[in-house]
Protein backbone atom coordinates (compact mmCIF):
# COMPACT_ATOMS: atom_id res chain seq x y z
CA UNK A 1 0.00 0.00 0.00
CA UNK A 2 2.58 2.48 -1.01
CA UNK A 3 1.72 6.03 -1.53
CA UNK A 4 4.07 8.15 -4.32
CA UNK A 5 3.01 11.68 -4.14
CA UNK A 6 3.14 14.28 -6.37
CA UNK A 7 6.60 15.39 -5.81
CA UNK A 8 8.01 12.07 -6.32
CA UNK A 9 6.01 11.60 -9.93
CA UNK A 10 3.40 13.74 -10.84
CA UNK A 11 0.14 12.86 -11.45
CA UNK A 12 -2.90 14.53 -12.78
CA UNK A 13 -5.03 15.42 -9.79
CA UNK A 14 -8.89 15.88 -9.44
CA UNK A 15 -9.92 18.41 -6.18
CA UNK A 16 -13.64 17.50 -4.81
CA UNK A 17 -14.19 20.46 -2.14
CA UNK A 18 -17.84 21.74 -0.85
CA UNK A 19 -16.42 25.21 -1.08
CA UNK A 20 -18.70 26.84 1.65
CA UNK A 21 -19.16 25.56 5.04
CA UNK A 22 -15.42 26.50 5.96
CA UNK A 23 -13.17 28.61 4.56
CA UNK A 24 -10.16 26.21 4.40
CA UNK A 25 -11.52 24.83 0.81
CA UNK A 26 -10.15 28.17 -0.38
CA UNK A 27 -6.67 28.01 1.30
CA UNK A 28 -6.40 24.48 0.38
CA UNK A 29 -6.96 25.19 -3.45
CA UNK A 30 -4.13 27.84 -3.27
CA UNK A 31 -1.77 25.64 -1.70
CA UNK A 32 -2.99 23.08 -4.39
CA UNK A 33 -2.16 25.56 -7.59
CA UNK A 34 0.86 26.72 -5.91
CA UNK A 35 2.40 23.19 -5.36
CA UNK A 36 1.12 22.24 -8.77
CA UNK A 37 3.16 25.40 -10.50
CA UNK A 38 6.37 23.91 -8.77
CA UNK A 39 5.58 20.33 -9.25
CA UNK A 40 4.60 20.97 -12.86
CA UNK A 41 1.64 18.50 -12.00
CA UNK A 42 -1.75 19.04 -14.33
CA UNK A 43 -4.64 20.24 -12.31
CA UNK A 44 -7.51 18.19 -14.29
CA UNK A 45 -10.29 19.31 -12.47
CA UNK A 46 -11.86 20.46 -9.67
CA UNK A 47 -15.48 19.58 -8.70
CA UNK A 48 -18.28 21.46 -6.07
CA UNK A 49 -19.86 18.95 -4.01
CA UNK A 50 -22.68 21.08 -3.04
CA UNK A 51 -26.26 22.44 -4.62
CA UNK A 52 -24.39 25.88 -3.83
CA UNK A 53 -23.56 27.62 -6.70
CA UNK A 54 -21.62 29.76 -5.48
CA UNK A 55 -19.57 27.90 -4.21
CA UNK A 56 -18.93 26.64 -7.99
CA UNK A 57 -19.03 30.46 -9.30
CA UNK A 58 -16.08 30.65 -6.19
CA UNK A 59 -13.91 28.10 -7.81
CA UNK A 60 -13.98 29.90 -11.23
CA UNK A 61 -13.00 33.25 -9.52
CA UNK A 62 -9.78 31.58 -7.43
CA UNK A 63 -8.51 29.31 -10.56
CA UNK A 64 -8.67 32.86 -12.25
CA UNK A 65 -6.80 35.11 -9.81
CA UNK A 66 -4.58 32.61 -9.18
CA UNK A 67 -3.34 32.14 -13.06
CA UNK A 68 -5.17 28.91 -14.19
CA UNK A 69 -8.44 29.62 -15.43
CA UNK A 70 -8.62 26.54 -17.86
CA UNK A 71 -9.11 24.25 -15.23
CA UNK A 72 -12.32 22.63 -15.79
CA UNK A 73 -15.07 22.51 -13.22
CA UNK A 74 -17.49 20.15 -12.07
CA UNK A 75 -20.73 20.41 -9.65
CA UNK A 76 -23.17 18.33 -7.90
CA UNK A 77 -26.44 17.80 -9.83
CA UNK A 78 -28.47 16.91 -6.16
CA UNK A 79 -30.64 19.60 -5.10
CA UNK A 80 -30.61 21.46 -1.64
CA UNK A 81 -27.23 19.62 -0.28
CA UNK A 82 -25.75 22.43 1.88
CA UNK A 83 -27.65 25.39 0.01
CA UNK A 84 -28.50 28.50 1.71
CA UNK A 85 -27.47 31.12 3.83
CA UNK A 86 -25.39 28.98 6.55
CA UNK A 87 -22.91 28.14 3.80
CA UNK A 88 -22.48 31.70 2.11
CA UNK A 89 -20.69 33.41 4.71
CA UNK A 90 -18.12 34.41 1.86
CA UNK A 91 -18.69 32.38 -1.55
CA UNK A 92 -21.63 34.92 -2.30
CA UNK A 93 -19.62 38.04 -2.44
CA UNK A 94 -16.68 36.11 -3.92
CA UNK A 95 -18.82 34.92 -6.66
CA UNK A 96 -20.52 38.13 -7.16
CA UNK A 97 -17.63 40.52 -7.43
CA UNK A 98 -14.65 38.07 -8.21
CA UNK A 99 -16.41 35.69 -11.00
CA UNK A 100 -16.67 37.40 -14.47
CA UNK A 101 -18.15 33.76 -15.56
CA UNK A 102 -20.92 33.62 -13.02
CA UNK A 103 -21.40 37.69 -13.52
CA UNK A 104 -22.18 37.47 -17.22
CA UNK A 105 -24.32 33.64 -16.95
CA UNK A 106 -21.65 31.50 -18.54
CA UNK A 107 -20.46 29.67 -15.67
CA UNK A 108 -21.10 25.97 -16.81
CA UNK A 109 -20.08 23.35 -14.91
CA UNK A 110 -20.47 19.55 -15.70
CA UNK A 111 -22.63 17.78 -13.77
CA UNK A 112 -20.14 15.56 -11.41
CA UNK A 113 -20.55 12.01 -12.68
CA UNK A 114 -20.20 13.02 -16.41
CA UNK A 115 -17.24 15.63 -15.12
CA UNK A 116 -15.25 12.84 -12.96
CA UNK A 117 -15.88 9.78 -15.71
CA UNK A 118 -14.68 12.14 -18.87
CA UNK A 119 -11.86 13.40 -16.62
CA UNK A 120 -10.51 9.61 -15.75
CA UNK A 121 -11.62 8.13 -19.34
CA UNK A 122 -8.93 10.35 -20.59
CA UNK A 123 -6.51 10.19 -18.05
CA UNK A 124 -3.41 7.43 -18.17
CA UNK A 125 -3.48 4.45 -15.96
CA UNK A 126 -3.03 4.89 -12.70
CA UNK A 127 -2.49 8.21 -13.71
CA UNK A 128 -4.73 10.30 -11.06
CA UNK A 129 -4.91 11.31 -7.36
CA UNK A 130 -8.16 12.68 -6.01
CA UNK A 131 -8.34 14.95 -3.11
CA UNK A 132 -11.48 15.17 -0.92
CA UNK A 133 -12.07 17.84 1.08
CA UNK A 134 -15.48 17.94 1.82
CA UNK A 135 -18.09 14.76 1.62
CA UNK A 136 -18.18 11.97 -0.79
CA UNK A 137 -21.60 12.09 -2.35
CA UNK A 138 -20.04 13.07 -6.05
CA UNK A 139 -17.15 10.01 -5.02
CA UNK A 140 -19.83 8.08 -4.16
CA UNK A 141 -21.89 8.51 -7.65
CA UNK A 142 -19.04 7.87 -9.47
CA UNK A 143 -18.52 4.76 -7.53
CA UNK A 144 -21.90 3.39 -8.46
CA UNK A 145 -21.96 4.76 -11.83
CA UNK A 146 -22.47 2.21 -14.66
CA UNK A 147 -20.54 2.50 -18.39
CA UNK A 148 -21.85 5.60 -20.48
CA UNK A 149 -19.85 7.20 -23.57
CA UNK A 150 -16.81 8.07 -22.04
CA UNK A 151 -16.30 4.03 -20.79
CA UNK A 152 -17.22 0.96 -21.14
CA UNK A 153 -15.95 0.24 -17.60
CA UNK A 154 -18.42 0.56 -14.43
CA UNK A 155 -17.11 3.21 -12.06
CA UNK A 156 -15.42 1.24 -9.78
CA UNK A 157 -13.54 -0.33 -12.33
CA UNK A 158 -12.70 3.05 -13.63
CA UNK A 159 -11.50 4.07 -10.53
CA UNK A 160 -9.65 0.86 -10.29
CA UNK A 161 -7.44 1.72 -13.52
CA UNK A 162 -7.26 5.26 -13.40
CA UNK A 163 -6.52 6.11 -9.99
CA UNK A 164 -3.26 5.60 -8.09
CA UNK A 165 -5.02 6.80 -4.78
CA UNK A 166 -7.59 9.02 -3.16
CA UNK A 167 -6.52 11.27 -0.45
CA UNK A 168 -9.18 12.80 1.94
CA UNK A 169 -10.10 14.92 4.84
CA UNK A 170 -12.72 12.70 7.01
CA UNK A 171 -13.09 11.44 10.12
CA UNK A 172 -11.88 11.47 13.75
CA UNK A 173 -9.07 9.12 15.29
CA UNK A 174 -9.44 7.50 16.81
CA UNK A 175 -13.20 7.78 16.91
CA UNK A 176 -16.06 10.14 16.53
CA UNK A 177 -18.10 11.98 14.33
CA UNK A 178 -16.67 14.62 11.96
CA UNK A 179 -18.64 16.95 9.35
CA UNK A 180 -17.68 15.23 6.12
CA UNK A 181 -18.92 12.08 7.43
CA UNK A 182 -21.93 12.79 8.57
CA UNK A 183 -23.14 15.41 6.34
CA UNK A 184 -23.76 12.08 3.99
CA UNK A 185 -22.83 9.03 5.74
CA UNK A 186 -24.30 6.49 3.57
CA UNK A 187 -22.23 7.88 1.07
CA UNK A 188 -19.20 7.86 2.75
CA UNK A 189 -19.71 4.86 3.78
CA UNK A 190 -20.05 3.12 0.36
CA UNK A 191 -16.47 4.86 -0.53
CA UNK A 192 -14.70 3.92 2.44
CA UNK A 193 -16.10 -0.10 2.20
CA UNK A 194 -15.83 0.19 -1.76
CA UNK A 195 -13.38 2.11 -2.64
CA UNK A 196 -10.48 -0.28 -5.09
CA UNK A 197 -7.28 2.18 -4.75
CA UNK A 198 -5.83 3.27 -1.29
CA UNK A 199 -7.49 6.02 0.98
CA UNK A 200 -5.04 8.52 2.84
CA UNK A 201 -6.74 10.36 5.30
CA UNK A 202 -6.18 13.61 7.23
CA UNK A 203 -8.71 13.49 10.40
CA UNK A 204 -10.26 16.32 12.00
CA UNK A 205 -7.91 16.30 14.95
CA UNK A 206 -4.56 16.68 13.01
CA UNK A 207 -5.56 19.55 11.52
CA UNK A 208 -7.97 21.81 14.10
CA UNK A 209 -4.84 22.63 15.47
CA UNK A 210 -2.65 23.88 12.70
CA UNK A 211 -4.34 27.28 12.77
CA UNK A 212 -3.17 28.74 9.03
CA UNK A 213 -4.51 32.01 6.91
CA UNK A 214 -3.78 35.62 6.73
CA UNK A 215 -3.05 38.82 9.15
CA UNK A 216 -4.93 41.85 9.91
CA UNK A 217 -2.19 44.39 8.32
CA UNK A 218 -2.91 42.66 5.07
CA UNK A 219 -6.08 44.09 5.16
CA UNK A 220 -5.00 47.28 3.68
CA UNK A 221 -3.18 45.73 1.04
CA UNK A 222 -5.13 42.46 -0.12
CA UNK A 223 -8.67 43.68 -0.24
CA UNK A 224 -8.60 42.62 -3.89
CA UNK A 225 -7.70 39.30 -3.54
CA UNK A 226 -10.36 36.61 -3.42
CA UNK A 227 -8.41 34.04 -1.08
CA UNK A 228 -7.90 36.81 1.56
CA UNK A 229 -11.46 38.11 1.41
CA UNK A 230 -12.81 34.48 1.82
CA UNK A 231 -10.45 34.36 5.24
CA UNK A 232 -11.40 37.63 6.20
CA UNK A 233 -15.54 37.17 5.71
CA UNK A 234 -15.62 33.84 6.88
CA UNK A 235 -14.00 34.44 10.38
CA UNK A 236 -15.00 38.00 10.86
CA UNK A 237 -17.42 38.23 13.80
CA UNK A 238 -16.61 35.13 14.46
CA UNK A 239 -16.01 34.01 18.60
CA UNK A 240 -14.92 30.27 17.23
CA UNK A 241 -12.35 32.10 15.23
CA UNK A 242 -9.59 33.83 15.08
CA UNK A 243 -9.67 36.58 12.95
CA UNK A 244 -8.23 35.61 9.87
CA UNK A 245 -6.79 32.20 10.72
CA UNK A 246 -8.55 29.14 10.30
CA UNK A 247 -7.91 25.52 11.01
CA UNK A 248 -6.19 23.79 8.54
CA UNK A 249 -8.27 20.86 7.85
CA UNK A 250 -8.41 20.43 4.29
CA UNK A 251 -4.75 22.35 3.64
CA UNK A 252 -2.71 19.44 5.01
CA UNK A 253 -4.89 16.86 3.04
CA UNK A 254 -3.75 18.58 0.34
CA UNK A 255 -0.10 19.08 1.25
CA UNK A 256 0.05 15.19 1.73
CA UNK A 257 -0.83 14.68 -1.71
CA UNK A 258 2.03 16.87 -2.72
CA UNK A 259 4.53 15.97 -0.24
CA UNK A 260 3.80 11.95 1.18
CA UNK A 261 5.06 10.66 3.72
CA UNK A 262 8.74 12.09 4.98
CA UNK A 263 9.67 15.12 7.13
CA UNK A 264 6.09 16.65 7.58
CA UNK A 265 3.84 13.72 7.81
CA UNK A 266 3.70 9.70 8.72
CA UNK A 267 1.11 7.54 8.28
CA UNK A 268 -0.47 4.97 10.96
CA UNK A 269 -0.98 1.03 10.09
CA UNK A 270 -3.45 0.07 7.39
CA UNK A 271 -7.23 -0.57 8.78
CA UNK A 272 -10.87 0.33 8.25
CA UNK A 273 -13.62 2.55 9.37
CA UNK A 274 -16.23 0.94 11.11
CA UNK A 275 -20.07 2.74 11.60
CA UNK A 276 -21.79 3.15 14.67
CA UNK A 277 -24.16 5.50 16.82
CA UNK A 278 -22.39 8.15 18.78
CA UNK A 279 -24.99 9.43 21.24
CA UNK A 280 -27.79 8.04 19.95
CA UNK A 281 -30.11 9.92 21.99
CA UNK A 282 -28.75 12.83 20.29
CA UNK A 283 -28.03 12.01 16.49
CA UNK A 284 -30.30 9.19 15.11
CA UNK A 285 -28.14 8.34 12.15
CA UNK A 286 -24.92 5.59 12.60
CA UNK A 287 -22.62 8.30 10.87
CA UNK A 288 -19.85 8.33 13.57
CA UNK A 289 -16.62 6.01 12.65
CA UNK A 290 -13.76 4.45 14.57
CA UNK A 291 -10.28 3.15 12.92
CA UNK A 292 -9.51 -0.18 13.50
CA UNK A 293 -6.36 -1.64 12.90
CA UNK A 294 -6.91 -4.34 10.19
CA UNK A 295 -3.19 -5.56 7.79
CA UNK A 296 -6.82 -5.89 5.26
CA UNK A 297 -7.75 -2.86 5.41
CA UNK A 298 -7.90 0.17 2.62
CA UNK A 299 -7.48 3.43 4.46
CA UNK A 300 -4.35 4.50 6.22
CA UNK A 301 -4.13 8.02 8.69
CA UNK A 302 -1.83 10.95 8.77
CA UNK A 303 0.40 11.96 11.59
CA UNK A 304 1.88 14.88 12.34
CA UNK A 305 6.25 15.08 12.71
CA UNK A 306 6.71 18.64 12.71
CA UNK A 307 5.11 21.11 14.95
CA UNK A 308 1.66 22.87 14.29
CA UNK A 309 3.21 26.28 13.72
CA UNK A 310 5.97 24.89 11.40
CA UNK A 311 3.36 23.03 9.03
CA UNK A 312 1.17 26.39 9.64
CA UNK A 313 3.98 28.65 8.22
CA UNK A 314 4.98 25.80 5.22
CA UNK A 315 0.85 26.37 4.22
CA UNK A 316 1.13 29.69 4.57
CA UNK A 317 3.80 30.48 2.53
CA UNK A 318 2.03 28.72 -0.01
CA UNK A 319 -0.80 31.02 0.61
CA UNK A 320 0.59 33.84 0.56
CA UNK A 321 2.01 32.84 -3.29
CA UNK A 322 -1.09 34.78 -4.46
CA UNK A 323 -1.11 37.77 -2.76
CA UNK A 324 -0.72 41.06 -4.41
Amino acid sequence: MLFESLKQKPRGVILDTDIGPDCDDVGALAVLISYAKELSFPILGICNCTSNPFGTATLDALCDYCGVPEIPLGAYTGKDFLNGEPYCKYNRYIAERFSKKYQSKTLNPLPHVPFYRKLLAEAADDGVIIVTIGMFNCVSDLLNSPPDEYSPLSGKELMAKKLHAVVSMAARLPKGREFNVFCDYRAAKNVFENCPVPMFLSDYNLGTSILSGFSEDMEQTQESNPVFKSYQLYTKDNPNKENYKNPSYDLTAVQFACEGEGELYGLTERGYLEFFHYKPEKYPNPDATRFVEDTGGNIRFMTKKLSDEKIAALLEKRIYAFNQ
